[in-house]
């Protein structure tokens, strides 16, 4: 069985646009345009993107991530 080939996001280096296989054109916008390393544009011109990566820092584990909607008791809620 052949090896899976590891996926990852692609963002448009440059604005663009370009043929698709089928004969569509394909438009991508500079830091707008995300695709898959495995599409086929990102096949065909592979000069036009580079790796996404994160700009912001998820918040740790010792965060609580969602807001706890009512008081536990014995608290007040609010000023």
């Amino acid at each position: 069985m052949a090896k899976a080939t590891e996926r990852f996001l692609l963002v448009a280096a440059e604005s663009f646009h370009g043929a698709m296989p089928d004969g569509s054109i394909f438009l991508g916008r500079k830091g707008e345009t995300i695709i898959w390393s495995d599409h086929p544009i990102a096949k065909t011109y592979p000069a036009w993107f580079t790796p996404l990566t994160a700009t912001h820092e998820t918040p740790g584990d010792a965060e609580p991530r969602i807001e706890q909607a009512t008081a536990a008791p014995g608290e007040k809620r609010g000023a």
